[in-house]
């Protein structure tokens, strides 16, 4: 008989009562006990395999910082969270319930006293909610992000192996994410090298085959001087060559000025058509050399300046392309109504535009080309013969 006091004390502690008849032998329990630890530790052993293939096929996907945090709530029992580092986006999964409101932000925040405290260890925080821990994600000296977990503590052994399969995935991603942003870096940097010695075609063709955006037609070029790019670079836009210690900046004049960073020291120039940036270059390197601290100093250089060479091209270019470009800006890019003045089809007019914007390497339907170019078309047709 088992003693009742017994009995209550196993049912408290949540510990199994087995009973063994009296004339069995000790190393027969023995065996019997290990063959169910062993049982036990397969069991163990396939589920733990089971969720780090889940882990690694969340890995694959596109989006799979999101995932492979799911995978790993789903895995732990309690509320994940992932916090890159830079402007990635938190990923965030609550096992079988919803993510609490606000945490997200509250986990922000303390990320950010480690990171700035430089302190790559396990930090257990009190949140307004409980206790959490977080886990720096790391493939160097420098965390690349840290994952919270909504509970504090040691894991238990499966639970370990699991968190490092997900923060080894976790940092895989943000290495080669590091990797393809230098990588573009570089390409950015070959294409605004060529833009700047005078070969935009070579650079179309780059980029082209680079599966690149297309070039802009029109553009400005910015050169800021020193070391203040590095803290501006991920404030930068366009295309970015760095030259011992000078940045300098390719954008699409799709916007009146460059989009820099403020308080940055330079000069910038433009906008002007992408083939003919070189003949400026160097010039805003000069004045961005000598410009005061925090200031931007322009360069004299824009549209207005190749207006009537546009011109000049036209009219030396046969096929009424001069009478078709007038006609286009007349009636501000209507094709049909600039057919009906030229009398041809609207396609043969957006076929001759077509031949005037590669011809010019501008773009027609640029607000700035096409104001300077329709004063330019406007003052030749005034002027005494």
């Amino acid at each position: 008989m088992v003693p009742d006091e017994l009995r209550a004390a196993c049912v408290e502690a949540g510990l199994p009562l087995l009973t063994i008849p009296r004339e069995s032998p000790f190393l027969a329990v023995s065996r019997a006990y290990w063959e169910l630890v062993r049982q036990g530790g397969e069991a163990e052993l396939t589920a733990l395999l089971g969720l780090q293939v889940a882990l690694t096929r969340a890995a694959a996907q596109d989006d799979a910082e999101p995932e492979i945090v799911r995978e790993l709530s789903r895995a732990l029992g309690t509320w994940v969270a992932y916090l890159p580092e830079g402007d990635g986006t938190p990923s965030s999964a609550a096992s079988g319930a919803e993510f609490p409101p606000g945490l997200l932000a509250e986990l922000t925040r303390e990320s950010a006293i480690l990171r700035n405290a430089r302190r790559g260890a396990t930090g257990n925080i009190q949140l307004a909610s409980g206790v959490a821990s977080l886990y720096p994600v790391s493939d160097g000296p420098a965390a690349s992000g840290y994952l919270a977990l909504g509970r504090s503590g040691q894991l238990a052994a499966a639970e370990r192996h699991l968190f490092l399969t997900a923060s080894t995935l976790l940092a895989a991603r943000a290495a080669g994410q590091r990797n393809a942003a230098a990588e573009r870096r570089r390409a950015e940097g070959m294409l605004a090298a060529l833009v700047l010695e005078g070969h935009d075609d070579a650079a179309r063709l780059l980029a082209k085959q680079m599966d690149s955006d297309p070039l802009p037609e029109t553009a400005f070029v910015a050169v800021l001087p020193d070391t203040e790019h590095l803290a501006a670079r991920p404030a930068l836009s366009g295309l970015v060559l760095e030259r011992s210690g000078v940045t300098f900046v390719l954008q699409s004049a799709s916007s009146p000025y460059p989009q820099l960073p403020k308080g940055v020291r330079g000069a910038w120039g433009g906008p002007m058509p992408l083939r003919r940036l070189h003949e400026i270059g160097a010039q805003v390197a000069e004045a961005a050399a000598s410009a005061p601290a925090g200031q931007l100093i322009r360069i004299g250089h824009g549209l207005d300046l190749p207006a009537d060479e546009w011109v000049d091209e036209l009219t030396s270019h046969s096929g009424q392309l001069l009478e078709t470009v007038r006609a286009y800006l007349a009636h501000r890019g209507q094709w049909e109504a600039a057919g009906r003045e030229l009398g041809v089809h609207r396609n043969s007019v957006r076929y001759r535009i077509a031949q005037a914007k590669e011809l010019l390497g501008v773009d027609l339907d640029d607000p700035d080309v096409a104001a300077q170019l329709w004063l330019a078309l406007r003052g030749r047709s005034q002027a005494p013969h």
